[in-house]
């Protein structure tokens, strides 16, 4: 069943339309009686039809300016994501940049040294808090050997104490078990270096008459054949004369940040002297 009235809007606006354009088309030669009846049917109708024009531009406005912001969105989206890309590539410049530099500086080390050498990259560190090692990708395959000492281009950064095929572990200098003979670069005075542990070492044995001031390069001496002689240690921060007993209170700080070692050199000799700088 229809509902009474369904259609009744409609159809009087429809009719409404047809009486306008009928009045219209009559006024060009109607009498001045139609000419009232027109401009009567014109005042009643024009508000109408002004509001339904006003009402459809409206609308074709609100649709032009929907797509125009669903246009916008996706350029806005294009942009953020060629911008977001263009970011990685110069982060990936950046780090490539870095390694250039770093690989660079190892090419002048191997130069200084002027001993065969292996060229290694660090993957790994010792998870244990005990030990301070690193574990690097060279291993029995390509010559290394235990004992060899490790060089980052600031120095020394410790020896290898395990060899496996394609791998070995590297005992940082700052390791607890970790000792070499060293001496101070300005007035000779040797010790023996020792890990202390995080990124520190301590040069014991030094006599509290010996002239040891903050700053001073400690180098390896070049005894008992494990580091090259010449090659830095660190340098003096600490040093105590007023501590109970008769040596000094020294503490060294790695010449080589130890926790972000990434390309390091291998030494494949160790017993051969190093130039003193």
């Amino acid at each position: 069943m229809h509902q009474p009235g369904r259609y009744r809007t409609p159809l009087l606006l429809v009719l409404t339309l047809l009486l306008v354009f009928t009045v219209l088309s009559l006024s060009l030669k109607s009498s001045p009686a139609l000419r009232k009846v027109q401009g009567l049917v014109v005042s009643m109708t024009a508000p109408g039809l002004e509001g339904l024009e006003y009402v459809g531009r409206s609308a074709q406005q609100l649709w032009l300016g929907y797509f125009y912001l669903i246009g916008v969105r996706r350029q806005n989206a294009e942009l953020q994501r060629q911008l977001e890309e263009y970011k990685q590539r110069e982060v990936q410049f950046q780090e490539a940049e870095q390694a250039l530099i770093r690989l660079e500086t190892l090419l002048d080390l191997k130069r200084q040294v002027a001993l065969p050498v292996i060229g290694a990259r660090v993957i790994a560190y010792d998870p244990t808090l005990w030990s301070r090692a690193a574990i690097i990708n060279q291993g029995k395959a390509q010559g290394v050997k235990e004992g060899l000492p490790v060089l980052a281009p600031q120095g020394i950064a410790g020896r290898i104490v395990g060899v496996y095929p394609e791998y070995s572990k590297v005992m940082l200098i700052v390791d607890r078990k970790s000792s070499a003979d060293a001496m101070v670069q300005r007035t000779r005075i040797r010790g023996m270096l020792k890990g202390k542990g995080g990124n520190r070492c301590s040069l014991e044995f030094v006599p509290k008459s010996a002239d040891v001031q903050v700053g001073d390069l400690v180098l390896a001496s070049g005894l008992v054949g494990l580091y090259p002689k010449g090659l830095v240690f660190g340098k003096v921060t600490a040093a105590n004369k007023k501590n109970p007993g008769v040596f000094q209170e020294i503490e060294v700080s790695p010449n080589v940040d130890l926790s972000t070692l990434e390309e390091v050199l291998v030494v494949k000799v160790a017993t051969l002297a190093f130039p003193e700088p």
